[in-house]
């Protein structure tokens, strides 16, 4: 049915599950995160079991968006299973503030507010995500029809 050429919202959707795995990896690989001399390595296991998941999760929702679906039906399934696994990320750093002892940044570079900077930007990635979903979703319903339609003349 769709592939990530056929759509923009699709296509989109897929740039911003990839660029957003891709800034995140990017933007650990330093001193606050990757690097940081206080964390502990189990610490960092974690860091890079999550820096890895994100990559893993970004990769399957772009394969999700772009594969063979014989169907209209298959096609809003994977479309939905894309915005799950492509939320998984964001959704998990927005919660892992909620673990004890767990902050948005470590204090020197803490800003005081009561979300950090990470958690708007996975907070637009969500919105943009499901936004994007459900453009796409009206889209494949459109087409649907439409072939529903020409199916009947």
């Amino acid at each position: 049915m769709s592939h990530l050429k056929d759509s923009v919202p699709r296509s989109l959707m897929a740039a911003n599950n990839l660029l957003f795995a891709g800034v995140v990896f990017v933007k650990s690989w330093n001193e606050t995160h990757v690097f940081n001399p206080r964390w502990p390595a189990h610490a960092r296991f974690h860091n890079g079991q999550s820096l890895s998941f994100g990559a893993m999760a970004s990769l399957t929702a772009t394969w999700l968006l772009h594969r063979h679906t014989p169907t209209a039906e298959a096609a809003q399934d994977s479309l939905l299973l894309s915005a799950i696994v492509g939320s998984m990320t964001a959704a998990s750093g927005i919660t892992a503030v909620f673990y004890p002892g767990s902050w948005w940044a470590e204090p020197e570079w803490d800003n005081g507010g009561i979300m950090g900077p990470q958690g708007w930007v996975f907070v637009g990635q969500l919105v943009l995500n499901w936004a994007l979903y459900a453009m796409e979703r009206l889209r494949l319903q459109a087409e649907a029809e439409k072939a529903g339609k020409a199916k009947k003349n």
